[in-house]
């Protein structure tokens, strides 16, 4: 945990279409943080980067973008520091 925030940031992973639901948008080799049914932005063109959990522990895929707005937000690791 961190200290003073009592949370624990996910780790992350080089992005993985096997670790995703088949048919999935992540599944199917898309960012699915910013392309997931009633998000903010109705599809994203960003190749997906990193395969991560979100806090409600599903798997999700983010491009270069989600990666970095994610890190940002102590929400997940950096790419590399995972276990």
């Amino acid at each position: 945990m961190l200290a003073g925030y009592g949370f624990e940031m996910n780790p992350s992973f080089p992005f993985d279409p096997d670790l995703h639901r088949p048919g999935s948008v992540a599944g199917r080799g898309g960012c699915s943080w910013h392309g997931a049914e009633g998000a903010a932005e109705p599809r994203c063109e960003g190749e997906p980067v990193v395969s991560f959990q979100d806090r409600s522990g599903d798997w999700q895929s983010g491009c270069q973008r989600a990666l970095e707005e994610l890190v940002d937000r102590e929400e997940i690791q950096p790419l590399g520091q995972g276990a």
